[in-house]
């Protein structure tokens, strides 16, 4: 039976306070007096990512004019994120505070999916979804040489979602009369949602994943390089995202009320992903930039062959191959004093 492993504002409670570690956290400080307080904000993972992304694409940038489509991006990304927390406080003062005392309780309260602040965080996710999806699907396509071919169905796919999740929102604002996420009538539609959202992002990893592996070969002269290559496709292909996906769609598809402790900040990772690929591309760091440095590295390395001539003319030729007279003894002694001579041609012999 759906709800029975956890009570519902138990489950509510806990997912606020998991996103507020995600976005950033209010704390109080207490006059002694107890009369007055003090609110800060302490910086949580995405309120850090998205000044770092900031300060990379305007302050620090390494083109000469600022990317205003990124910066719109993660502004837009934050915006969202902030209203769903936002929201989020909203629904969790009026459910313990304010309506406390009403029939059912914190619990019956939580479980009114059709309440508008309930509606409205519902169509946020969604878009913040779509927003992250597209950001990881772009970076796949620079990944893959800007193949059209290899974003046509991930692209498709997001089109999908974004159906179902607008579909989802309608579909709670009239829900009414139904007092449970996991209802057979919302299952069609989250079911739907969750479930191409996984598919997309499993797709888009794979593809990020297999191709950042084969530009950035192992190296077993670099260990860093190595753990850095690992740490690139960890970001670069959304990976953290793709395994919050499947936690939260197998809670759902068991009628757990946990499943609400995983949706509530899933909603900062749909934000905190897409901002650290956009950090990256901002310091270059991403793998088309390292594969680039690595390429021009190799490619102006110098290579010498014994016996070879080289672009100027001159030829190489290995020491131990020649013969030196000893004035003193009148006999013919070997001599490799330095590893090569050069001559130039037409030079005479020694």
């Amino acid at each position: 039976m759906p709800g029975t492993d956890i009570p519902l504002d138990k489950a509510y409670l806990t997912a606020i306070w998991l996103e507020t570690l995600f976005y950033g956290e209010h704390e109080n400080f207490w006059h002694e007096s107890g009369e007055s307080n003090v609110s800060l904000l302490l910086p949580g993972m995405n309120f850090v990512l998205f000044w770092s992304c900031m300060f990379v694409l305007t302050i620090r940038r390494r083109t000469p004019h600022i990317n205003k489509l990124l910066v719109a991006i993660a502004v837009a990304m934050i915006s969202f994120s902030t209203a769903h927390v936002s929201l989020g406080f909203q629904r969790l003062i009026e459910g313990f505070i304010v309506l406390r005392n009403q029939p059912g309780g914190p619990a019956a309260f939580f479980s009114d999916v059709s309440i508008p602040a309930n509606v409205v965080k519902v169509g946020i996710h969604t878009v913040n979804s779509v927003i992250g999806d597209s950001v990881v699907v772009w970076r796949c396509y620079l990944v893959w040489n800007k193949s059209i071919k290899i974003c046509v169905v991930p692209v498709l796919l997001i089109i999908a979602s974004a159906t179902c999740g607008f579909a989802q929102t309608v579909e709670f604002a009239g829900a009414k009369d139904l007092h449970s996420a996991f209802a057979h009538e919302l299952t069609i539609w989250n079911g739907s949602l969750f479930t191409i959202s996984l598919a997309t992002n499993i797709i888009v990893t794979s593809l990020i994943a297999l191709r950042v592996w084969y530009m950035l070969p192992f190296q077993r002269r670099y260990c860093y390089f190595r753990y850095w290559r690992i740490l690139l496709i960890i970001i670069e292909s959304g990976m953290i995202y793709s395994v919050a996906l499947i936690c939260e769609i197998t809670l759902y598809f068991l009628a757990s009320n946990a499943f609400y402790i995983v949706y509530d900040p899933i909603a900062q990772l749909t934000a905190i992903t897409p901002t650290m690929i956009l950090v990256l591309a901002g310091l270059n760091l991403t793998s088309n930039d390292v594969h680039s440095r690595m390429t021009r590295t190799q490619l102006t390395k110098p290579k010498f062959t014994p016996g070879t001539e080289t672009t100027d003319g001159v030829q190489t030729i290995p020491l131990d191959t020649m013969q030196f007279a000893n004035s003193s003894f009148g006999s013919i002694q070997r001599k490799s004093i330095l590893p090569t001579v050069t001559f130039r041609e037409g030079d005479e012999s020694v």
